[in-house]
């Protein structure tokens, strides 16, 4: 995931360098990818066109005077966006781009022209080749280019585990910067609205019919929206992480969704028809045209936003296009919705189709935090399309999603880090990460995870927060190790070892064989297996309950390729379901 620098810097003070903040959050599990190496983009300069022309035998064509600091290059170019006055990056003749293209004096319809202005693409910085790379117009004209994208690096590219969905933000990052830093985190600027009528619910319903895979689901309704073009700042703000601006109702969502991590989205109010919405799960060859223009064979358990009898989207994944929001539309639908991580996971995976919604949905995302997001988009709605909300809201949440209480001790802490952390840290640095402590004790702690944190349920997963802030670097080095499970028999298979020694030496070979295998296989041996939940392939859909099925298929692969002098021998687990 992409992190802009300035865009952290609205939510808590940056004091570090790019470089000070990628190890910080190293250091705190939040892996910051190692940007790109520049040495290919070492002859590469930053330039200023000087004038531009159009080409005389081309209408899509134009002829830029280019200044390198030193001398003044005709190039003709055919990007749409080059314009008199830009700072761009210039590759003179003999540079060789990422990519192996070089850069050679070349007449293009019968003018001379001597480099190439890049776009990002032809940089390997990004897929975009719309136009050309435009930089900051402060840029320093001659400069190396790799020294100014060392000197202007503002994005980090972070590569989250799965366990830490609230990452998927610049809040969510913004917040652990605080935590570690002591410094005050701004958070996002919108309060809920008072109003006396739900006029919202008399023209909406909604109806939620399986309520383990859609726990809460919250709309509301903006009317006279004017859709077009995003503000610049709205704009600027998603190019600068890799996002394309769509039109001013997209952006919106994106953004929000960037900024705290909700997946938000907006149909069209005109287009469901009904006046009512209804979450349910897909029937029997019902299909659905997606925003991306391709129809969508939704399985029975694949969850879907309908009007009814239609479906209007992927519920947690992507839109439809038939609900979609245009030029035309006036009256928009906000919904922001907490979805059941595997469900979202099982549908995304079936039909190919991972989003950015999808990837957060399934992580996790915060059932608290879909008014919040809600409010939020309202706020944008009004301030950049001057539409105007319908006083009231529907927020239906029948299954309301609490935390467990879990008990923290001091010992505990001590014995897996060895640090003697003191109480105070302990409690300022959980409290700080968001979580409610109740003392049982002098060195005991009842203390309940907010709902912006699914991945705290255990113990050792508070110990881990706690460590992460104090520091993995400040935990002593020690030789002599001492487990936690005590045990007479620290290497129950030992003996193993003489066994192998002498098969070995008799000419076998240790065969590896997966632990999973199909359901027709376990039947041979009419052994009760274990399922998989799962399953990668429907030949690995349960454990294995012999080790003898994979020799024989090891067997066999080996006669049909020509080897028949076979010695094999296999040692592993094998499962057994007893209950």
């Amino acid at each position: 995931m992409q992190i802009s620098i300035p865009w952290l810097k609205e939510f808590v003070p940056i004091e570090e360098s790019p470089e000070q903040l990628s190890s910080l959050l190293t250091m705190q599990g939040l892996e910051v990818e190692e940007t790109a190496n520049n040495s290919a983009l070492k002859d590469l300069v930053v330039g200023i066109v000087l004038s531009k022309k159009r080409h005389p035998n081309a209408d899509n064509l134009s002829i830029c005077d280019i200044n390198d600091g030193q001398n003044i290059y005709p190039v003709v170019c055919g990007a749409p966006n080059v314009e008199k006055g830009q700072k761009i990056v210039f590759a003179p003749v003999g540079t060789e781009l990422p990519g192996g293209m070089k850069i050679g004096k070349v007449k293009i319809r019968g003018e001379v022209s001597l480099g190439m202005i890049c776009s990002e693409k032809e940089l390997g910085l990004s897929e975009d080749q719309r136009g050309i790379m435009v930089l900051s117009p402060s840029a320093e004209t001659g400069l190396l280019f790799s020294k100014y994208l060392k000197l202007n690096q503002n994005i980090l590219d972070l590569d989250l585990t799965p366990n830490r969905s609230d990452c998927f933000s610049h809040l969510g990052v913004a917040r652990d910067i605080s935590v570690k830093t002591g410094r005050i985190l701004h958070n996002v600027n919108t309060k809920p609205r008072k109003y006396g009528q739900n006029e919202a619910q008399k023209l909406i319903s909604i109806h939620i019919d399986d309520t383990l895979a859609c726990p809460r689901y919250t709309a509301g309704i903006v009317k006279n929206v004017t859709v077009g073009p995003s503000p610049p700042w709205l704009a600027e703000k998603l190019e600068s992480i890799g996002q394309r601006s769509i039109n001013n109702i997209v952006d919106i969502s994106n953004y929000v969704m960037q900024e705290m991590g909700q997946p938000t989205h907006i149909f069209d109010f005109d287009k469901i028809g009904t006046g009512k919405i209804q979450i349910r799960m897909a029937r029997q060859d019902e299909t659905i045209i997606t925003l991306d223009n391709l129809e969508r064979k939704p399985k029975k358990n694949h969850l879907l936003i309908t009007n009814g009898p239609k479906a209007l989207a992927l519920a947690g994944i992507m839109g439809g296009l038939d609900s979609a929001v245009n030029s035309k539309t006036r009256t928009v639908l906000v919904e922001s919705a907490y979805f059941d991580p595997p469900t979202i996971r099982r549908a995304a995976k079936f039909l190919g189709l991972s989003t950015d919604a999808s990837k957060r949905f399934e992580r996790g995302a915060d059932p608290e935090g879909t008014l919040t997001a809600f409010w939020r988009v309202l706020d944008l709605l009004e301030e950049i399309t001057g539409g105007q909300w319908v006083p009231g809201l529907i927020d239906e949440y029948p299954r309301p999603l609490i935390s467990s209480p879990i008990t923290l001790t001091k010992s505990k802490i001590k014995r897996l880090s060895g640090c003697d952390i003191s109480n105070s840290f302990i409690e300022k640095t959980l409290t700080d990460l968001g979580l409610k402590l109740k003392k049982n004790g002098s060195e005991e702690w009842s203390c309940t995870a907010p709902s912006f944190r699914p991945d705290l349920k255990r113990e050792v997963d508070l110990i881990e927060e706690v460590l992460r802030i104090y520091g993995f670097s400040q935990v002593p080095s020690k030789v002599h190790y001492t487990g936690i499970m005590e045990n007479e028999r620290p290497d129950p298979r030992g003996n193993l070892l003489k066994i192998q020694n002498s098969l070995n030496g008799l000419g076998f070979s240790q065969c590896l064989n997966n632990s999973l295998t199909s359901k027709s296989a376990v039947e041979l041996t009419e052994i009760p297996a274990v399922k998989v939940m799962n399953p990668l392939t429907e030949d690995m859909t349960r454990l294995r309950t012999t080790l003898l099925e994979g020799l024989i298929k090891t067997v066999d692969y080996n006669i049909k390729n020509g080897n028949e002098n076979l010695r094999l021998y296999e040692w592993g687990n094998v499962f057994t379901r007893k209950k």
